[in-house]
């Protein structure tokens, strides 16, 4: 993934070393065209934000061109950034609108999300029970509503606040709060009837 996005117009006064600091600091050193304190906020959020795209798209082409594209507009936009939110949601915000829109102009491709590989000494039964159930917990978020999907996604994956999720989705906190309610219980419902089938 890119760590320079394109500069389109402003003035890029280049430092070969960006001190440790908080994301504010480093917002406010990039507004001045400081492309250093950019790329160190790239570095920084980049993973987070294909993990959460991934997760929503399933496909991974798609979500680093998405996130790649979420960082240039982050750059581009930044003079008109003022805070109001942490960094991290306003840009995860300019990602789910991409994801959003991306997924109502095609459905999702058959792509498995990524696992985690069981250990030598792991019985191949319990690797394989592991990847069914993880399929459908994959399945389960499908069926949910973009809305509910993004906030429980966020919730469990992202560790993100009930406000942190509201500033990511331009929601309140109490309409998260419903959101994931119903995510849950959507989630849980579909899981119980693959249970009830043998599938997991």
């Amino acid at each position: 993934m890119s760590h320079c996005p394109h500069s389109r117009g402003r003035t890029i006064l280049s430092h070969p070393e960006v001190p440790v600091t908080n994301d504010a600091d480093l917002v406010r050193k990039a507004q001045t065209g400081d492309l250093a304190a950019f790329e160190e906020l790239v570095r920084r959020h980049q993973h987070g934000l294909f993990s959460y795209l991934y997760r929503m798209c399933r496909n991974a082409s798609d979500a680093e061109e998405m996130a790649q594209v979420a960082m240039v507009k982050a750059w581009e936009k930044l003079g008109g950034f003022r805070g109001a939110s942490s960094f991290k949601t306003w840009l995860y915000r300019i990602g789910t609108n991409l994801c959003f829109n991306l997924r109502t102009r095609r459905k999702p491709t058959e792509e498995l999300y990524e696992t985690m590989a069981a250990p030598d000494n792991e019985r191949p039964e319990a690797a394989f029970q592991q990847k069914l159930r993880e399929e459908a917990v994959r399945k389960a978020l499908d069926c949910l509503p973009e809305d509910q999907r993004a906030a429980l996604v966020l919730s469990v994956y992202q560790d993100m606040s009930y406000k942190e999720i509201a500033e990511t989705l331009g929601k309140t906190v109490r309409a998260v709060d419903s959101l994931l309610f119903r995510a849950k219980s959507n989630v849980r419902k579909v899981l119980a009837e693959d249970r009830a089938k043998g599938i997991i």
